[in-house]
């Protein structure tokens, strides 16, 4: 039965990458700190004092799992999301799909506007072409979230910096599908679950013109192919098709598999067929007809 439902506010948290109402608020300067032994374990207080001297005295700092977070957000809205989205998405990644811990911290920039976000992506990193809801930089361990936006983008970006110590070599189209998954979730009791969200009109608009192509032809794309001129379409394709695997509750297994058997299954064609127990042709079929059945509201 599929668990399609899409309003799930009164049962659990809801990562939705939808826009807020901004602010222009002021927040002291404070390091927190989670007890855990991962925690300990990690080392934050190079990343700390290189940020401190670049942003100056308007941010929060929190560590945090495997996370330094700096917000410029205030205090009770940047523990809100530390609590019920971080330490959530953390909380449910490892229950459900990684083994292996993060070594080195990632720094998370919570802004608190539109305009706060581009400026300190320009001024630290000299960024200027950006999406408007976030995005990670792997090469510095940083992500940059324009939180007005929603938390979707976050546990999207969350995914990347998790998974790239669990699965080393996670091909783009597995990568993005996963992280895309949940730029619409529920967290709760430490399971995460993705919901149809905005990029589903973009796959069925291909569905009816006959642009799609198969979903072999996906898992064989490179990283080039993957976000060159039709990355929009393999992102919505690479996304469903989790989501059909978490449907039919083989994404866990599957994600497991691919992992293990990578040396030999570079594409993960070999495993997704012997996960299901088919042929990728009929993988296929069956997967196409499911998103013509979904609704995007």
């Amino acid at each position: 039965m599929f668990r399609l439902i899409i309003f799930l506010f009164s049962l659990a948290f809801l990562c939705n990458s939808q826009p807020e109402n901004e602010s222009i608020q002021k927040s002291t300067n404070k390091t927190g700190s989670k007890n855990s032994a991962d925690t300990l374990a990690m080392d934050y207080d190079s990343r700390l004092n290189e940020i401190k001297n670049s942003v100056g005295a308007d941010f929060l700092f929190i560590k945090d799992s495997y996370f330094l977070v700096v917000s410029n957000l205030p205090e009770n809205e940047t523990n809100e999301i530390v609590n019920n989205t971080i330490n959530k998405a953390v909380g449910c990644f490892f229950n459900n799909y990684f083994e292996t811990k993060p070594t080195d911290v990632t720094v998370i920039f919570l802004f608190k506007d539109d305009a706060s976000y581009r400026y300190w992506a320009k001024k630290l990193y000299e960024d200027t072409d950006l999406s408007r809801f976030g995005y990670y930089k792997p090469g510095s361990k940083t992500m940059l979230m324009n939180i007005s936006t929603g938390a979707g983008t976050l546990v999207h970006e969350m995914t990347h910096a998790l998974v790239r110590y669990d699965f080393v070599n996670i091909p783009a189209w597995f990568n993005e599908g996963l992280g895309s998954l949940y730029e619409r979730c529920s967290l709760n009791n430490n399971e995460i679950l993705g919901y149809v969200n905005w990029r589903l009109p973009r796959l069925q608009e291909a569905l009816a013109d006959g642009s799609y192509t198969s979903v072999e032809t996906l898992m064989k794309t490179g990283d080039d192919e993957f976000y060159g001129d039709k990355s929009d379409l393999n992102y919505a394709q690479a996304r469903y098709l989790c989501m059909y695997m978490q449907e039919k509750d083989l994404l866990r297994k599957f994600y497991k598999a691919f992992k293990d058997g990578y040396d030999t299954d570079k594409s993960g064609i070999e495993t997704i067929e012997k996960i299901f127990g088919k042929k990728i042709t009929i993988i296929d079929k069956e997967y196409t007809a499911w998103v013509k059945t979904l609704r995007y509201e």
